[in-house]
Protein backbone atom coordinates (compact mmCIF):
# COMPACT_ATOMS: atom_id res chain seq x y z
CA UNK A 1 0.00 0.00 0.00
CA UNK A 2 1.83 3.33 -1.24
CA UNK A 3 0.95 6.27 1.26
CA UNK A 4 2.19 9.40 1.40
CA UNK A 5 3.85 10.41 4.75
CA UNK A 6 1.10 12.53 5.72
CA UNK A 7 -1.34 10.27 5.29
CA UNK A 8 1.04 7.67 7.31
CA UNK A 9 0.69 10.43 10.15
CA UNK A 10 -3.40 10.40 10.33
CA UNK A 11 -3.27 6.79 10.12
CA UNK A 12 -0.45 6.33 12.96
CA UNK A 13 -2.73 9.03 14.93
CA UNK A 14 -5.60 7.40 14.38
CA UNK A 15 -4.49 4.27 15.51
CA UNK A 16 -2.74 5.53 18.86
CA UNK A 17 -6.07 6.93 19.76
CA UNK A 18 -8.47 3.82 19.08
CA UNK A 19 -5.69 1.86 21.02
CA UNK A 20 -5.57 5.05 24.12
CA UNK A 21 -9.45 5.78 23.86
CA UNK A 22 -10.71 2.95 22.09
CA UNK A 23 -12.20 2.95 18.68
CA UNK A 24 -16.21 3.82 19.95
CA UNK A 25 -15.21 7.00 22.19
CA UNK A 26 -12.82 8.27 19.14
CA UNK A 27 -14.41 10.69 16.86
CA UNK A 28 -13.23 11.79 13.57
CA UNK A 29 -12.59 15.68 15.12
CA UNK A 30 -10.07 13.72 17.91
CA UNK A 31 -8.43 12.52 15.07
CA UNK A 32 -7.81 15.44 13.10
CA UNK A 33 -7.33 17.37 16.17
CA UNK A 34 -4.30 15.28 17.14
CA UNK A 35 -3.11 14.63 13.48
CA UNK A 36 -3.43 18.64 13.02
CA UNK A 37 -5.32 18.46 9.33
CA UNK A 38 -8.29 19.98 8.00
CA UNK A 39 -11.51 18.24 8.26
CA UNK A 40 -11.29 18.46 3.93
CA UNK A 41 -8.21 16.29 4.44
CA UNK A 42 -9.52 13.67 6.41
CA UNK A 43 -12.45 13.25 4.27
CA UNK A 44 -9.99 13.19 1.09
CA UNK A 45 -8.17 10.34 2.62
CA UNK A 46 -10.96 8.53 4.19
CA UNK A 47 -14.67 8.33 3.75
CA UNK A 48 -15.68 7.53 7.79
CA UNK A 49 -14.01 6.33 10.75
CA UNK A 50 -14.34 2.89 9.91
CA UNK A 51 -12.85 3.62 6.17
CA UNK A 52 -9.88 4.95 8.23
CA UNK A 53 -9.55 1.89 10.78
CA UNK A 54 -9.92 -0.47 7.56
CA UNK A 55 -7.00 1.19 6.35
CA UNK A 56 -5.01 0.87 9.36
CA UNK A 57 -5.60 -2.97 9.17
CA UNK A 58 -5.17 -3.45 6.02
CA UNK A 59 -1.26 -1.31 5.97
CA UNK A 60 -0.69 -3.61 9.11
CA UNK A 61 -1.88 -6.83 7.24
CA UNK A 62 0.47 -5.81 3.90
CA UNK A 63 3.52 -5.34 5.97
CA UNK A 64 2.79 -9.20 7.87
CA UNK A 65 2.92 -10.25 4.17
CA UNK A 66 5.69 -8.59 2.69
CA UNK A 67 7.63 -9.87 5.58
CA UNK A 68 6.49 -13.27 4.88
CA UNK A 69 7.25 -12.94 0.82
CA UNK A 70 10.85 -11.62 1.86
CA UNK A 71 11.44 -14.43 4.53
CA UNK A 72 10.61 -17.18 1.51
CA UNK A 73 12.48 -15.85 -1.29
CA UNK A 74 15.27 -17.99 -2.42
CA UNK A 75 14.57 -20.52 -0.01
CA UNK A 76 13.44 -23.98 0.04
CA UNK A 77 9.55 -24.13 0.72
CA UNK A 78 9.64 -27.28 2.98
CA UNK A 79 12.82 -25.43 4.92
CA UNK A 80 10.64 -25.77 8.58
CA UNK A 81 12.74 -23.00 10.25
CA UNK A 82 11.31 -20.48 7.39
CA UNK A 83 8.01 -21.76 8.17
CA UNK A 84 8.53 -21.16 11.90
CA UNK A 85 9.89 -17.30 11.57
CA UNK A 86 6.52 -16.96 9.30
CA UNK A 87 4.06 -18.06 11.18
CA UNK A 88 5.71 -15.98 14.03
CA UNK A 89 5.75 -13.00 11.87
CA UNK A 90 1.55 -12.70 12.52
CA UNK A 91 2.16 -12.51 16.16
CA UNK A 92 4.87 -9.96 15.92
CA UNK A 93 2.87 -7.67 14.04
CA UNK A 94 -0.08 -8.35 16.31
CA UNK A 95 2.40 -6.94 19.49
CA UNK A 96 3.89 -4.23 17.46
CA UNK A 97 0.66 -2.85 16.76
CA UNK A 98 -1.39 -4.02 19.74
CA UNK A 99 -4.24 -5.74 17.47
CA UNK A 100 -5.85 -7.54 20.25
CA UNK A 101 -6.78 -3.85 22.07
CA UNK A 102 -7.68 -2.18 18.39
CA UNK A 103 -9.96 -5.13 17.78
CA UNK A 104 -11.41 -5.80 21.35
CA UNK A 105 -12.65 -1.71 21.12
CA UNK A 106 -14.24 -2.22 17.85
CA UNK A 107 -15.88 -5.83 19.11
CA UNK A 108 -17.61 -3.56 21.50
CA UNK A 109 -20.04 -2.10 19.32
CA UNK A 110 -21.90 -2.99 16.66
CA UNK A 111 -19.46 -3.19 13.22
CA UNK A 112 -20.75 -5.44 11.29
CA UNK A 113 -18.92 -4.77 8.46
CA UNK A 114 -15.41 -4.61 10.55
CA UNK A 115 -16.55 -7.97 11.72
CA UNK A 116 -16.76 -9.32 8.69
CA UNK A 117 -13.83 -8.25 7.55
CA UNK A 118 -11.91 -9.34 10.27
CA UNK A 119 -13.67 -12.57 9.57
CA UNK A 120 -12.34 -12.74 5.69
CA UNK A 121 -8.53 -11.89 7.44
CA UNK A 122 -8.75 -15.05 9.69
CA UNK A 123 -10.11 -17.25 6.73
CA UNK A 124 -7.43 -16.08 4.29
CA UNK A 125 -4.45 -17.03 7.64
CA UNK A 126 -5.98 -20.44 8.02
CA UNK A 127 -5.50 -20.94 4.24
CA UNK A 128 -2.29 -19.45 4.01
CA UNK A 129 -1.45 -21.82 7.50
CA UNK A 130 -2.94 -24.82 4.89
CA UNK A 131 -1.33 -24.30 2.47
CA UNK A 132 2.28 -23.65 3.74
CA UNK A 133 1.28 -26.63 5.95
CA UNK A 134 1.21 -29.06 3.05
CA UNK A 135 4.10 -27.37 1.10
CA UNK A 136 6.62 -28.40 4.32
CA UNK A 137 5.17 -31.75 5.94
CA UNK A 138 3.02 -33.16 3.21
CA UNK A 139 4.08 -32.16 -0.45
CA UNK A 140 1.39 -33.44 -2.73
CA UNK A 141 -1.01 -34.68 -0.48
CA UNK A 142 -3.66 -31.72 0.65
CA UNK A 143 -6.36 -33.61 2.01
CA UNK A 144 -6.14 -32.84 6.05
CA UNK A 145 -3.92 -29.58 5.66
CA UNK A 146 -7.00 -27.52 6.93
CA UNK A 147 -7.40 -29.26 10.04
CA UNK A 148 -3.78 -29.08 10.48
CA UNK A 149 -4.22 -25.54 9.88
CA UNK A 150 -6.69 -25.21 12.48
CA UNK A 151 -5.30 -26.72 15.01
CA UNK A 152 -1.75 -24.81 15.09
CA UNK A 153 -3.93 -21.72 14.85
CA UNK A 154 -5.83 -22.67 18.53
CA UNK A 155 -2.85 -24.13 19.94
CA UNK A 156 -0.34 -20.64 18.77
CA UNK A 157 -3.40 -19.04 20.52
CA UNK A 158 -4.17 -20.69 23.84
CA UNK A 159 -0.18 -21.12 24.58
CA UNK A 160 0.40 -17.17 24.71
CA UNK A 161 -2.71 -17.04 26.08
CA UNK A 162 -2.04 -19.22 28.81
CA UNK A 163 1.66 -17.90 28.99
CA UNK A 164 0.27 -14.00 29.30
CA UNK A 165 -1.81 -15.26 32.88
CA UNK A 166 1.06 -16.46 34.42
CA UNK A 167 4.08 -13.95 33.06
CA UNK A 168 5.36 -10.69 33.28
CA UNK A 169 7.28 -10.77 30.20
CA UNK A 170 6.33 -11.70 26.32
CA UNK A 171 6.87 -15.14 25.24
CA UNK A 172 9.46 -15.65 21.97
CA UNK A 173 7.30 -16.27 19.49
CA UNK A 174 9.34 -18.46 17.81
CA UNK A 175 9.91 -20.80 20.38
CA UNK A 176 5.72 -21.25 21.47
CA UNK A 177 5.72 -22.43 17.34
CA UNK A 178 8.86 -24.41 17.37
CA UNK A 179 7.61 -26.16 20.67
CA UNK A 180 3.84 -26.69 19.25
CA UNK A 181 5.20 -27.94 15.66
CA UNK A 182 7.47 -30.75 17.31
CA UNK A 183 4.36 -32.27 18.71
CA UNK A 184 1.66 -31.35 15.93
CA UNK A 185 4.54 -33.54 13.21
CA UNK A 186 3.58 -36.86 14.82
CA UNK A 187 0.04 -36.07 14.51
CA UNK A 188 0.25 -35.34 10.88
CA UNK A 189 1.90 -38.41 10.62
CA UNK A 190 -0.93 -40.09 12.61
CA UNK A 191 -3.37 -38.71 10.30
CA UNK A 192 -1.96 -39.32 7.11
CA UNK A 193 -1.35 -43.03 7.60
CA UNK A 194 -5.02 -43.24 9.15
CA UNK A 195 -6.75 -41.14 5.97
CA UNK A 196 -9.22 -39.23 8.45
CA UNK A 197 -10.29 -36.04 7.91
CA UNK A 198 -12.61 -33.53 9.30
CA UNK A 199 -12.48 -30.59 7.18
CA UNK A 200 -11.94 -30.62 3.24
CA UNK A 201 -8.84 -28.75 2.24
CA UNK A 202 -11.13 -26.71 -0.22
CA UNK A 203 -13.72 -25.92 2.80
CA UNK A 204 -12.92 -22.37 2.44
CA UNK A 205 -12.77 -22.14 -1.37
CA UNK A 206 -14.91 -20.49 -3.06
CA UNK A 207 -14.60 -22.83 -6.03
CA UNK A 208 -16.17 -26.52 -6.31
CA UNK A 209 -13.97 -29.21 -6.24
CA UNK A 210 -14.93 -31.04 -9.82
CA UNK A 211 -13.42 -28.21 -12.14
CA UNK A 212 -10.70 -30.18 -14.13
CA UNK A 213 -7.48 -27.81 -13.67
CA UNK A 214 -7.85 -26.83 -17.72
CA UNK A 215 -10.89 -25.63 -16.78
CA UNK A 216 -10.32 -23.70 -14.14
CA UNK A 217 -7.40 -22.41 -15.89
CA UNK A 218 -9.99 -21.01 -18.57
CA UNK A 219 -11.91 -19.14 -15.95
CA UNK A 220 -8.52 -17.74 -14.56
CA UNK A 221 -7.20 -16.30 -17.93
CA UNK A 222 -10.78 -15.32 -18.79
CA UNK A 223 -11.19 -13.30 -15.43
CA UNK A 224 -7.93 -11.93 -15.68
CA UNK A 225 -8.77 -10.42 -19.20
CA UNK A 226 -11.61 -9.01 -18.21
CA UNK A 227 -9.42 -6.55 -15.82
CA UNK A 228 -7.31 -5.71 -18.61
CA UNK A 229 -9.05 -4.11 -20.54
CA UNK A 230 -9.95 -1.94 -18.08
CA UNK A 231 -6.77 -0.83 -16.60
CA UNK A 232 -3.67 0.69 -17.49
CA UNK A 233 -0.01 1.18 -16.34
CA UNK A 234 1.47 -0.34 -13.17
CA UNK A 235 -1.81 -2.67 -12.63
CA UNK A 236 -1.74 -3.08 -16.21
CA UNK A 237 2.11 -4.73 -16.30
CA UNK A 238 1.16 -6.65 -13.34
CA UNK A 239 -2.10 -8.58 -14.97
CA UNK A 240 -0.02 -8.92 -18.15
CA UNK A 241 3.02 -10.55 -16.40
CA UNK A 242 0.62 -12.37 -13.80
CA UNK A 243 -1.07 -14.08 -16.92
CA UNK A 244 2.28 -15.02 -18.61
CA UNK A 245 3.59 -16.14 -15.71
CA UNK A 246 0.38 -18.65 -14.80
CA UNK A 247 0.87 -20.15 -18.50
CA UNK A 248 4.24 -20.71 -18.16
CA UNK A 249 6.03 -23.98 -18.50
CA UNK A 250 7.29 -23.59 -14.78
CA UNK A 251 5.49 -21.11 -13.04
CA UNK A 252 7.51 -19.13 -10.42
CA UNK A 253 5.30 -19.51 -7.46
CA UNK A 254 7.18 -16.86 -5.29
CA UNK A 255 6.78 -13.97 -7.99
CA UNK A 256 3.43 -14.70 -8.42
CA UNK A 257 2.60 -14.35 -4.59
CA UNK A 258 4.91 -11.25 -4.85
CA UNK A 259 2.42 -9.62 -7.96
CA UNK A 260 -0.76 -11.20 -6.12
CA UNK A 261 -0.42 -8.65 -3.10
CA UNK A 262 0.33 -5.77 -5.44
CA UNK A 263 -2.50 -6.38 -7.34
CA UNK A 264 -4.21 -6.50 -3.76
CA UNK A 265 -2.98 -3.44 -2.48
CA UNK A 266 -4.12 -1.64 -5.66
CA UNK A 267 -7.32 -2.91 -6.06
CA UNK A 268 -8.47 -2.39 -2.38
CA UNK A 269 -10.21 0.35 -2.12
CA UNK A 270 -12.24 -0.16 -5.62
CA UNK A 271 -14.77 -1.68 -6.70
CA UNK A 272 -13.15 -4.21 -8.48
CA UNK A 273 -12.32 -5.54 -5.02
CA UNK A 274 -14.14 -8.58 -5.14
CA UNK A 275 -13.16 -9.42 -8.55
CA UNK A 276 -9.10 -9.61 -7.55
CA UNK A 277 -9.90 -11.51 -4.55
CA UNK A 278 -11.00 -14.39 -6.87
CA UNK A 279 -8.16 -14.27 -9.63
CA UNK A 280 -6.04 -14.91 -6.01
CA UNK A 281 -8.26 -17.70 -4.81
CA UNK A 282 -8.51 -19.02 -8.53
CA UNK A 283 -4.48 -18.64 -9.06
CA UNK A 284 -4.06 -20.01 -5.78
CA UNK A 285 -6.45 -23.35 -6.48
CA UNK A 286 -4.93 -23.59 -9.94
CA UNK A 287 -1.40 -24.13 -8.46
CA UNK A 288 -2.49 -26.44 -6.41
CA UNK A 289 -4.15 -28.80 -9.19
CA UNK A 290 -1.04 -28.41 -10.72
CA UNK A 291 0.84 -30.23 -8.04
CA UNK A 292 -1.49 -32.33 -7.89
CA UNK A 293 -1.40 -33.12 -11.47
CA UNK A 294 2.52 -33.10 -11.48
CA UNK A 295 2.08 -35.88 -8.36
Amino acid sequence: MNITKRKKKVLDTAHRLFIEKGYQATSIQDIIDEAEISKGTFYNYFASKKDCLLAIIELIETEGNQKRIELAIGKDKQDEEVFIKQVAVRIHMTRKYHIHALIDSVMEGDNLEIRKYLNQQFRSELQWLATRLREVYTPGIPDYALDQSVMLSGMIHHFLYVWNMGANKELEAERVIRFIIKRLKPVILEQVESGETFFDYNWLSVEPDDIPPHDRLDILLHDIDQLIVNVNGETLAYLTFLKEEITSNSPREFLIESVLLSLKQTFIKTERKHEINRIVQLVHRYLHDMEKVEV
